[in-house]
């Protein structure tokens, strides 16, 4: 490929499947060449494997008339630089610092406005306060056009109003749910669905809807659901609805999760790598998951690549529940890829400067990468002072309270009492069978159990393959 289609290629790359199944319903080209550039980005972006180079001997003219024309299309949809807009326009009208072409821009929006959208509400209100920014200057004619709309939308913003409340009474309830699992929320499920398919909603209420729906399918551990939940809002977003690539790549982070859960790994990874192609507040926690995807189909290369790429984002976050993942994830991928003297040294050096952090927000998940390196290093006194240093044995008989136990610290704790000869052959059987007597393991629970089962056997065979046959 010729150097001069290096940057339409790299912004073809950047496409995402419902962005180019937006795009197939719209572009109306008559000359071929255009048609053949915009076909090809179009199935290049909805391939999962190969892509196909772009013709150099096409006018590059051609090219970046595409280029134009796909970046104006998407801005028109995007909610986010809609809100964007009326936000500014809202900020230059309390402070008497709004241009005469902005105001002929938003008049002009307003006397078009046919359809309710996403943006509904934050347009009415900003109505409302331009209404009375007229009529103090006593600019009538323009006064008018605004209350006419004001009056044309007024039962559709009570409306509005009145679901974003019900919302978050949603929200609460859902919520609670899920942090205290001391209410039922079936209730609210056929109402939320009324209000995300409903387009005579603003999109705004109809999102809250999904993302609460999303929530409350996953309380429930009702994945068949949430998957014809995705699936529709899938639609909706290739019909340009709801639109954003904030958005987007919530969608695709959600979807690894779910695909995950269903062992279906090659589609969650598909979906990781979407959901981190746009930077965003919550890229980190997205890298994160597809660092765990990625270790689960066993590419520690792959992975590894991604978190030194990714690198400043970790130093520049202050959100210490993603910056433990992060550093827990690069322990166990360098452990994984024989550099266990990196991982250890990388552990001990967090552990130092965050200590208090680790053991407020994830030490299991911190821990557990650490003590693996010195399991893999057989460094089993070090486990041990870990363990009495930082309560581990406690913290992990209160962890076993929890659905998704699995028992890695537990065991690795145990492994190494009995290499130091702290217990003998029948307490160590004893002590890691104790963990599965009172729980029922999930598909998903049995296969990081056998996970972990298959690691320490390479440090004492004769104990841990007995255990494949409790589990």
């Amino acid at each position: 490929m010729k150097t001069k289609l290096k940057k339409f290629t790299e912004f073809s790359k950047s496409i995402l499947p419902n962005e180019a199944k937006y795009l197939e319903t719209q572009y109306q080209f008559v000359d071929q060449e255009k048609l053949q550039i915009i076909q090809m980005v179009i199935a290049n972006a909805l391939s999962q494997s190969t892509r196909n180079d772009f013709d150099d001997t096409i006018d590059k003219r051609k090219y970046s008339y595409i280029k134009d024309w796909i970046e104006k299309k998407l801005l028109s949809i995007d909610v986010d630089a809609t809100i964007g807009w009326i936000m500014t326009l809202n900020q230059k009208i309390l402070t008497d610092a709004i241009a005469s072409n902005e105001e002929k821009e938003f008049l002009n929006y307003i006397s078009s406005y046919k359809n309710i959208d996403f943006t509904f509400q934050n347009l009415y209100e900003l109505a409302k306060e331009y209404k009375s920014y007229l009529l103090v200057r006593m600019r009538y004619k323009d006064h008018q056009i605004v209350s006419d709309f004001i009056k044309t939308y007024t039962t559709h913003a009570s409306k509005a109003k009145e679901i974003k409340e019900k919302l978050y009474t949603a929200t609460t309830e859902i919520t609670n749910q899920y942090t205290l699992n001391n209410n039922e929320t079936k209730h609210l499920e056929e109402w939320l669905l009324q209000v995300f398919k409903d387009d005579g909603i603003n999109g705004k209420n109809r999102y809250q809807a999904f993302v609460l729906l999303a929530f409350m399918y996953t309380n429930y551990s009702e994945n068949d659901k949430l998957k014809v939940l995705f699936d529709q809002i899938d639609i909706y977003f290739s019909q340009g609805m709801m639109y954003s690539r904030r958005l987007l790549s919530n969608y695709y982070a959600s979807r690894v999760l779910l695909h995950s859960k269903q062992d279906e790994f090659k589609e969650a990874e598909f979906y990781g790598y979407l959901s981190i192609r746009q930077n965003n507040s919550d890229t980190l926690m997205y890298l994160n998951n597809l660092v765990a995807i990625l270790l689960r189909n066993n590419k520690p290369e792959k992975a590894f690549s991604l978190l030194e790429k990714h690198k400043d984002l970790y130093k520049e976050t202050h959100n210490y529940h993603q910056k433990i993942g992060y550093c827990s994830y690069q322990i166990r991928v360098l452990s994984e890829l024989q550099k266990n003297s990196l991982a250890e040294a990388t552990a001990k050096t967090f552990l130092r400067k965050h200590k208090n952090e680790v053991l407020k927000h994830r030490w299991h998940h911190f821990f557990t990468s650490y003590i693996s390196t010195l399991i893999a290093q057989e460094k089993y006194e070090e486990v041990l002072k870990l363990a009495t240093k930082f309560d581990l044995i406690e913290k992990e008989v209160e962890r076993q309270k929890q659905n998704n136990y699995v028992p890695n610290i537990s065991w690795s704790i145990s492994l190494s009492r009995y290499m130091e000869g702290k217990i003998n052959s029948v307490r160590l059987l004893e002590e890691i069978k104790a963990p599965l007597l009172d729980i029922q393991p999930t598909k998903n629970q049995k296969q990081l159990m056998i996970k972990v089962i298959d690691r320490l056997s390479k440090n004492l065979p004769e104990a841990f393959l007995k255990l494949k046959s409790h589990i």
